[in-house]
């Protein structure tokens, strides 16, 4: 007998712990959401169909936290539809990006995105002393962030456009995603942070923040000071306004994009690749160091005079967690970003706790710093709330205040969950990084990975001690698998790492 999504809603009302009947069909919901949004574009804010007109948020693609949510878990759930239409999203923008640029910062062959597009234009046209998003400089790295990942899961692929805009923007209707894509919009992202650099600007020898009028370089022991920045959508504790210097996001996005670039320049060997890998790693070393607070957590500003301010749901500063991955080999900037979170979770309280898009984003990255407890209590907190419609549709507050429908909840689901069961990079394919012993028993097939397999079927049995993964190279690929959940391997015994090297079309079978 199938049970109603109502029966399911008030069975769980009743329920401690999360109905993981529940979950799963949240979850399969959320993927039917995204394939109904798939193929022409990014999913919008109120998704598909809605049958209103007047929605909040003007229907917009928003772009500092919700589309990134939306599509958190497009690549790594295998739906090439939806990663194709996020990529055709941003293939329309790209003129206006530069636009933007040059008419902000007066910059050359760089982009800047504005928070809002209608999906066609995507020109700067909001300007606020508290939602100053002409300086939000960080939001093209993000955006690219997906399209990288593309690459990593499906490998070079070429991709044809149905849309005649796009078509006659381009001359052309068949793309090569790396060559024509990513290539020319990671160098633009690459331009950015390399002209926004002034050395006028910048922290001395101590972290004090300084300008002269007239420095032409740094000296040693010297850094830019990224100034203005953003840290969407909040401001130091006390200060005037969110203009400010030295966002966390805009350091971690600069430092990625650099290395990307450098990554890059190394693989295609163009004419003087050596050059300009040796300016980008100068420019590296000239960006600005995260700075901590007293608790250990890393600062949303790397700017002494700063107060943190952590009744805010946004948490911008935690990028280098999630979506980059500068967290996994850096346990001093993990630990700082796992005390962010505490500090946020311990001060913001109240109206501003109840915007959902803040506990998915949180999940996000309390995932992909493994934290399982975290993840699962989100999710518990999440299905406990009134956001679920019985449709299972989510609404933008938990506590259901907007009335409206918002997909970032609904689909950043699906990457949380794609992300508590298999973390991947080009060199690793961690099994259940995040994965709580409440969620015992279960399995999936499908996901992929950056690491260029294919997770046929995934199992898990905790009380079993039991842990299986049919995995399937999609390229000749070599790569580390890793179990490290205590919960599946007991904690009186090693983490397991297994060096594997496939090729193309070959199978490999892990037993925990």
């Amino acid at each position: 007998t199938i049970v109603s999504n109502e029966a399911l809603l008030k069975r769980q009302k009743s329920e401690k712990n999360i109905v993981l009947e529940l979950l799963e069909r949240i979850y399969n919901n959320a993927r039917y959401g995204m394939i109904s949004c798939a193929g022409h574009t990014a999913p919008r804010l109120n998704g598909p169909g809605v049958g209103e007109w007047n929605l909040l948020w003007r229907n917009a693609y928003t772009m500092d936290a919700n589309v990134n949510i939306q599509v958190s878990g497009m690549n790594s759930g295998n739906m090439y539809e939806a990663a194709t239409g996020y990529i055709w999203f941003i293939m329309r923008q790209i003129d206006d990006w530069e636009n933007n640029a040059a008419k902000v910062y007066g910059m050359k062959d760089a982009v800047l995105i504005p928070v809002n597009t209608d999906g066609h234009r995507a020109m700067m046209v909001e300007y606020d002393m508290n939602y100053p998003f002409q300086y939000w400089n960080a939001g093209a790295s993000w955006m690219l962030l997906p399209i990288v990942e593309f690459l990593d899961c499906y490998g070079d692929v070429k991709i044809t456009a149905k849309d005649e805009d796009i078509i006659k923007m381009y001359g052309k209707d068949t793309f090569d995603v790396r060559k024509d894509v990513y290539e020319p919009l990671l160098k633009k992202a690459y331009n950015f942070w390399k002209q926004i650099g002034n050395p006028e600007y910048y922290t001395d020898t101590d972290g004090n923040a300084r300008y002269e009028k007239g420095k032409c370089s740094l000296n040693a022991g010297e850094h830019y000071l990224i100034i203005p920045s953003f840290s969407p959508e909040n401001q130091p504790l006390g200060y005037h306004s969110a203009i400010t210097a030295n966002a966390a996001m805009d350091i971690s996005a600069a430092k990625d994009v650099i290395n990307m670039y450098t990554e890059m320049l190394n693989y295609t060997k163009v004419d003087g690749y050596e050059q300009a890998v040796s300016e980008a790693e100068a420019l590296l070393r000239l960006l600005p160091d995260f700075m901590y607070d007293e608790s250990g957590a890393v600062k949303e500003w790397s700017v002494k005079e700063y107060g943190e301010n952590n009744a805010h749901r946004h948490i911008s500063h935690l990028y280098p967690a999630w979506p980059a991955l500068q967290t996994q080999h850096d346990s001093k900037l993990a630990a700082a970003c796992r005390q962010a979170i505490i500090n946020r979770n311990h001060e913001n309280k109240g109206k501003d706790d109840t915007a959902s898009h803040g506990w998915i984003h949180k999940a996000l990255v309390e995932a992909r710093l493994k934290n399982a407890d975290a993840v699962y209590d989100t999710l518990n907190l999440l299905v406990h709330s009134d956001i679920f419609y019985t449709t299972l549709f989510t609404d933008h507050n938990t506590d259901r205040s907007k009335g409206v429908y918002c997909t970032d909840t609904a689909f950043g689901l699906v990457g949380i969950i794609n992300e508590m069961l298999v973390y991947s990079d080009k060199n690793t394919v961690e099994l259940l990084p995040a994965l709580s012993s409440n969620i015992p028993a279960g399995n999936i097939s499908g996901l992929l990975t950056r690491a260029g397999v294919r997770v046929d079927y995934l199992s898990w049995d905790v009380d079993k001690r039991n842990v299986k993964a049919d995995l399937t190279a999609l390229r000749d690929t070599s790569f580390n698998v890793v179990l490290n959940n205590k919960a599946y391997i007991g904690e009186e015994n090693e983490s397991k790492c297994v060096a594997v090297q496939l090729k193309k079309g070959e199978m490999y079978c892990f037993m925990g």
